[in-house]
């Protein structure tokens, strides 16, 4: 006899990204507080030069750096290989990298960052557009992204000649559910683990998706005009923190109105 009950969504992969567009770290569990996921998007690197906080969307060499932590302590590798930790000597290298002086800071003691991006995502020496954070961690809008595979999975049956890696849309949490059994609409409320959140809006996508990272991603314009011309520009919710706690791969995600 087979099993007609509703498969259960599950949480697939977490993500945290230390340093604001470098590469971030897959991990098994992650705390929540009242913003997002702690330490997430806690850094950044700071035009000396022009009092802007660098994003990968106007300065796309971010995402050949990673950032992680370990034992607590943020560790950045640079395209190099060649690992620091964060002080004076890893904003010289930071510096000497990128050919203008920079600093890594902190977001919870720097205040509301100024970012900038092209204005049209096909060409990078177009009109640069600025807007304004936060003010809490490094995020351009919202602390919390959540990603579901049934949105990847549609997504690479409509152009599976394009790479759509998890690693273009930088979520923190990545549900598996199925064919679609996970309802992310806004004011939807989701319990995921320990934790509960609140669906506020769509993810709107930019320049950082068709970028080219490590390991096999190359330049791909095409996912961006995908995403515009047939899914108005989002994929993936964003969200904010109702409850927090810490959430496990592997935790059962449910919803309900809220």
């Amino acid at each position: 006899m087979t099993d007609s009950s509703p498969r259960t969504a599950t949480v697939s992969s977490l993500w945290r990204h230390p340093v604001k567009s470098m590469q971030g770290q897959r991990v098994d569990e992650v705390e929540f507080d009242s913003l997002g996921v702690v330490g997430d998007r806690a850094y950044g690197v700071f035009n000396r030069e022009s009092g802007t906080i660098l994003s990968a969307k106007r300065e796309g060499r971010l995402l050949e750096a990673a950032a992680e932590y370990r034992s607590g302590v943020l560790v950045v590798t640079l395209p190099s290989g060649e690992e620091f930790r964060q002080g004076t000597h890893l904003d010289d290298e930071l510096s000497s990298w990128l050919g203008y002086p920079v600093a890594l800071v902190i977001a919870a003691t720097f205040g509301v960052a100024t970012f900038e991006s092209p204005e049209d995502f096909e060409r990078d020496d177009s009109q640069v557009v600025s807007w304004e954070g936060t003010g809490d961690r490094f995020v351009d809008e919202s602390a919390l992204h959540l990603l579901t595979s049934s949105e990847l999975g549609r997504l690479s049956r409509e152009r599976p000649e394009l790479k759509w890696d998890v690693r273009r849309f930088r979520p923190n949490i990545v549900v598996d559910d199925g064919e679609g059994e996970l309802d992310t609409s806004p004011q939807r409320i989701i319990h995921v683990g320990e934790v509960v959140i609140e669906m506020t809006k769509p993810c709107s996508r930019c320049v950082m998706t068709t970028r080219p990272q490590p390991g096999g991603l190359d330049r791909q314009l095409d996912v961006l005009r995908h995403v515009s011309r047939h899914h108005d520009g989002n994929v993936g919710t964003r969200a904010t923190v109702v409850h927090p706690g810490v959430v496990r791969e592997g935790d059962e995600v449910r919803t309900r109105e809220a």
